[in-house]
């Protein structure tokens, strides 16, 4: 069952964990879970399981604050390095 907004081309939208608004799927960074439960950046947003995403590197620390990347992972998140994490949005167009 897809939506008006997809019929018309706009796509599937998610929400980013950080800001909260929604945004066309393609505009965001897609965040899955590595095999050692370490967040990893999904560039082409086709990694099996659950993801999360985010408008950008901005919406990283936000959603750090929250604990959204626990909620959204449902605790599975092994430990958060914010650092590594970063460059790896910073890398990503």
């Amino acid at each position: 069952m897809s939506t008006e907004r997809e019929r018309a081309g706009a796509g599937p939208e998610r929400t980013c964990i950080g800001c909260g608004k929604k945004r066309p799927k393609r505009s965001l960074r897609r965040l899955v879970l590595d095999e050692q439960g370490q967040l990893a950046v999904d560039q082409p947003q086709t990694a099996p399981g659950r993801g999360a995403y985010l408008c950008g590197e901005g919406c990283l620390t936000a959603a750090a604050k929250r604990k959204a990347f626990q909620r959204a992972f449902r605790g599975a998140v092994k430990s958060l390095e914010l650092k590594h994490l970063e460059a790896a949005l910073q890398r990503t167009p």
